[in-house]
């Protein structure tokens, strides 16, 4: 199907990124391929005469872009350019259009989406000036978490080191989820993402005459304390669908067929993906201290609330009436459950705003083509909002 020339240019420089085999989880990461896909973004803004700035402090790197004279932007837009590893194999790097879909692992999460960014922005620093006061951050450890250097929260305390506070956030995930629709909501409430483990220590014996504690039976009653402290401090049911979820991805004690030797070292991962309505402190301080009484350790590797953008905002109200102007149709809102980057921006002045996609972690992953356009035609309506004026963004 022949397509538009703005979406035809989106499509080739989304399917160059789905060609890079960014994958930043475990089993098998590919950080080498992770920073080579940050490259090919930054040469790319480069060229079409963006400001970019390069942070590579750890395992994988971080990049903003900002148009001349806004590195200091009011509105601040989040991707990532790592992905999760193929299913069922590297053939889902060979990136292909059927109709209107585009398939490949990272299509609908999240590289179409951010080859739209890079397209407007080039488009958009073409036009020449007065520039938007709108940069982008993409970073590449995002499927891993963000837990170590350069995730969002490392990249937006550098930022904030440079001076910079941006008023709004928008993380460009996916919001609509059914792959057949091309207008993305704009999720004014996102959930937290948090990921902590409980941690059980003992002595290898002989399990015949051992007399210390058993490791099993410690994390077990912590599963269940973990479950119990959720009931008091977590909406976990409501008629709406809108509610926090607690799982628990690994359990390890011990070595498979190993009977005779007691454990030395067991753990218990918790998952909290939490509403903006349920504050995450007091669970943790709940958890720390039946840790502390039940003698395990608990590692909180990273805690984060939900989100929920305040309504009076100005940069939010100028995007509901661009996304209005631009397709003909007010802003269908939403509410995320899948977490993103915007758990990392201060509470109340972040959304999650993006294209259409189906099966992301899936083997069948694609990204609705007709999404495309109609995002970056509200990209463009945003940005004369956010032009240098004396009016706000919201008059």
């Amino acid at each position: 199907m022949p397509w538009d020339p703005i979406t035809a240019e989106v499509l080739d420089l989304a399917q160059a990124l789905i060609r890079i085999p960014s994958v930043s989880t475990l089993p098998a990461p590919r950080y080498d391929q992770v920073a080579r896909a940050g490259r090919l973004l930054r040469d790319y803004l480069d060229r079409h005469g963006l400001v970019t700035r390069w942070l590579d402090d750890g395992r994988t790197p971080a990049l903003f872009a900002f148009f001349p004279g806004q590195e200091k932007p009011q509105v601040l837009w989040l991707g990532h350019f790592d992905v999760v590893n193929p299913e069922p194999d590297d053939r889902q790097f060979e990136p292909h259009i059927e109709g209107d879909y585009l398939w490949g692992r990272g299509a609908a999460d999240m590289k179409t989406v951010v080859a739209t960014l890079a397209v407007w922005m080039a488009h958009r620093r073409r036009q020449g000036p007065p520039y938007p006061s709108f940069g982008a951050l993409l970073i590449g450890n995002e499927e891993e978490g963000e837990t170590f250097p350069v995730g969002t929260p490392h990249a937006l305390a550098w930022l904030r080191r440079q001076g910079g506070e941006p008023a709004f956030y928008i993380a460009g995930e996916r919001t609509e989820e059914t792959g057949t629709q091309p207008y993305g909501a704009l999720c004014t409430h996102s959930r937290g993402a948090s990921r902590l483990y409980f941690e059980a220590h003992g002595t290898r014996d002989h399990s015949g005459i051992a007399t210390g504690r058993d490791l099993v039976a410690q994390l077990v009653d912590a599963y269940h304390a973990t479950q119990r402290l959720a009931r008091q401090h977590f909406t976990l049911n409501a008629a709406d669908g809108w509610s926090t979820q607690v799982r628990f991805p690994f359990f390890l004690v011990g070595e498979e067929g190993l009977y005779n030797i007691t454990a030395d070292r067991g753990v218990l991962g918790v998952e909290v993906r939490s509403i903006p309505e349920d504050d995450m402190g007091p669970f943790v301080a709940a958890l720390e201290a039946y840790a502390q009484q039940a003698g395990l350790h608990l590692v909180a590797e990273s805690v984060t609330d939900g989100v929920a953008i305040d309504p009076a905002n100005p940069y939010f109200r100028a995007l509901q009436a661009a996304v209005e102007e631009a397709w003909g149709r007010p802003a269908a809102l939403c509410r995320k459950k899948p977490a993103s980057s915007i758990r990392y921006a201060p509470r109340d002045r972040g959304i999650v705003w993006g294209q259409s996609g189906w099966g992301p972690h899936r083997a069948d992953e694609r990204h609705y083509i007709p999404s495309i356009r109609p995002y970056y035609d509200a990209l463009e309506a945003y940005a004369r909002r956010l032009v240098p004026s004396a009016s706000p963004p919201g008059g």
